[in-house]
C-alpha cells in the first residue's frame, strides 16, 4: 500500500508541479531497518564509495537540465540557477570522491605503547534540508557523509520534496539499497523521527535557527551528533575608497540572488555618508535591469519569493522601516503580471540598526542601507545581534580590508565579494548561525568517529 501524498505548487504560478509522499514515523522506522542492513557492507569498501560518488557527479552532470527545471518549478529560482543547484552538487559529490584522508593515523610511539586513531562513519545519518537551495544544501551533506562510510535517510522541505527524490532515485543507480533514502511529509512527523529515534546517529540540519534549536534539543536526548547551519544576517561594510560600480554590482549580485533567499546573501549594507548618494545611484540603476518572472522563462533573472509568508513579512519589514523614516529608493511592490508570491528587487535608503529590517534576517528581495559617520561604530553595529555567518569588506586598500575582517565576527569575511564558497574551505556560523562546518576536510570529519587503540607492547 502506497503512501497518501501531498501536494507541491509553482510559487510563481501557484499551479500544482506535483504530489510528494506523506510519510509517517513507521516509515522512518522502516528507512532505518533498510539502513541498517546496508551499513556494515557500506562502511567496509572506501574505494567502492568513491567509485559510487564519481559515478553519481557523473550521472548529475549529464540530467542537470531536466532536473534543474524540476527544481525550478517547485522553487521558483532563475533556471539557469536550478541547473547550478546541480552542477554544484556534481562538483560536491566529485570532490570527495577523490578527497584523501586517513582512516587509520599513527601517533608518535612512546614507551612500551602503540597509538592509532580509526576515523569510522557514525552510523546512520539524518539530514533535514530547507527550501531555498534544496540540492546544494543536501549534497553538501551527502557527499562526506557516503564517503565516509554512513548510510543517510534524507527528509527535504515539504515544499521543495521533489527535486530531492530525484536526486536520490538518479543517484540509487549507483548506490546499494538502503545506502541512501528520502522520507517526506508536509508536517514535522518526519523531522522529529529522525531527532528522536535512538538508532539516528547524526543530524545534519540546515534552516532556521529556531527549528535547528528545536531539532537540535530533541537530538541531546538520544546524545546524536550534531551540524548545524543556521540563519544570517550578512553585513556589507563599504568603506569610502571602495569602488562604486563594482561594489554595487557586487552586492546587488549577493542581495537579490534568488530573490534575496539565500542565508549568507548581503542583507544589510553600511556605506559611509561621503560615498552613500553614490552608490545608492549606483545599485537603483543597477535593479532596474533585473527582470523578475517566472524562473523558467528565458528572460527572467529573479524569480519570486518561495512562500506567501516571506513575502508578507518581507513587505512588512519595509511598510516598518518607511513609517520609521527610511525610503524606498527603487522597488516596493510587484510588476509581476503572474498570480505568485513577486516582490520587486527593493532598495530602502537611510535605514538604521534599531529598524526590524536592518536587525533581522529579512530573507527576501528588500535590502536596507544604512549610512554611516564613524567606522568602529558600524563595525560594533555589523557584530551586533545574535547572528554571524558572513559579512564582506569593500575597499580598494586590501590590507585595511583584511584588518577590519579580523574584527567582525562570522564565520566567513569575504573581501570586495560577497556570497563565494570553496569547495575546499570550511563554511559555518558562529553564534547563533551554526555548530559545525561543512566543506573541505572539515566537513569530511563531521561524519566520523575517532576510536583510539592504545596496544601495550612491553617495556
Amino acid at each position: 500500500m502506497s503512501a497518501p501524498t501531498y501536494a507541491v505548487y509553482d510559487p510563481a504560478t501557484l499551479e500544482l508541479v506535483g504530489e510528494a509522499p506523506q510519510h509517517t514515523e513507521e516509515d522512518v522506522r522502516q528507512a532505518i531497518r533498510h539502513a541498517q542492513q546496508a551499513s556494515t557492507s557500506w562502511a567496509a569498501d572506501r574505494e567502492s564509495r568513491r567509485a559510487a560518488l564519481r559515478q553519481i557527479a557523473t550521472l548529475i552532470r549529464d540530467d542537470a537540465n531536466r532536473l534543474g527545471r524540476l527544481l525550478s518549478l517547485e522553487q521558483g529560482k532563475v533556471l539557469a540557477e536550478a541547473i547550478g543547484e546541480f552542477k554544484t552538487a556534481a562538483d560536491l559529490f566529485a570532490y570527495y570522491a577523490d578527497l584523501e584522508w586517513d582512516a587509520t593515523e599513527t601517533l608518535p610511539p612512546r614507551q612500551g605503547r602503540t597509538i592509532e586513531v580509526q576515523n569510522r562513519p557514525v552510523g546512520i545519518v539524518g539530514t533535514i534540508t530547507p527550501w531555498n537551495f534544496p540540492i546544494s544544501l543536501l549534497a553538501v551533506k551527502l557527499a562526506p557523509a557516503l564517503v565516509a562510510g554512513c548510510t543517510v535517510i534524507a527528509k527535504p522541505s515539504p515544499t521543495t520534496p521533489l527535486s530531492t527524490i530525484a536526486l536520490v532515485e538518479l543517484m540509487n543507480q549507483a548506490l546499494p539499497s538502503g545506502v541512501l533514502q528520502t522520507r517526506t511529509g508536509s508536517n514535522r512527523t518526519v523531522n522529529v523521527a529522525l531527532s528522536t529515534l535512538p538508532e539516528i546517529r547524526k543530524i545534519s540540519f540546515t534552516g532556521s535557527t529556531d527549528v535547528g534549536t528545536a531539532v537540535a534539543a530533541q537530538a541531546a536526548e538520544t546524545v546524536k551528533r550534531v551540524t548545524l547551519e543556521l540563519g544570517g544576517n550578512d553585513a556589507a561594510l563599504v568603506l569610502e575608497d571602495a569602488d562604486i560600480e563594482h561594489t554595487s554590482q557586487g552586492i546587488l549580485n549577493s542581495a537579490f540572488r534568488n530573490a534575496g533567499q539565500v542565508c549568507m546573501a548581503v542583507k544589510r549594507v553600511y556605506v559611509p555618508r561621503s560615498i552613500a548618494t553614490e552608490l545608492a545611484e549606483a545599485m537603483a540603476a543597477q535593479t532596474q535591469e533585473i527582470v523578475i518572472g517566472h524562473g523558467i522563462a528565458k528572460e527572467t533573472t529573479m524569480g519570486p519569493m518561495h512562500n506567501e509568508s516571506q513575502l508578507s513579512t518581507v513587505r512588512s519589514l519595509v511598510d516598518n522601516a518607511v513609517s520609521s523614516g527610511a525610503q524606498v529608493i527603487t522597488g516596493g511592490s510587484s510588476s509581476s503580471e503572474l498570480p505568485g508570491y513577486f516582490m520587486d528587487p527593493t532598495l530602502v535608503i537611510n535605514a538604521h540598526a534599531e529598524m526590524p529590517l536592518v536587525y533581522e534576517e529579512q530573507f527576501g528581495s528588500a535590502l536596507p542601507i544604512v549610512i554611516y559617520d564613524d567606522l568602529d561604530t558600524a563595525v560594533a553595529e555589523v557584530n551586533a545581534g545574535p547572528y554571524g555567518l558572513g559579512a564582506s569588506v569593500w575597499s580598494q586598500d586590501l590590507d585595511r580590508a583584511k584588518g577590519l575582517a579580523g574584527r567582525l565576527e562570522s564565520g566567513t569575511v569575504w573581501i570586495n565579494q560577497h556570497t563565494v564558497v570553496e569547495l575546499d574551505a570550511p563554511f559555518g556560523g558562529w553564534k547563533t548561525s551554526g555548530l559545525g562546518r561543512e566543506r573541505g576536510r572539515w566537513g569530511l570529519n563531521e561524519y566520523l568517529e575517532p576510536r583510539t587503540v592504545n596496544t601495550f607492547i612491553g617495556a
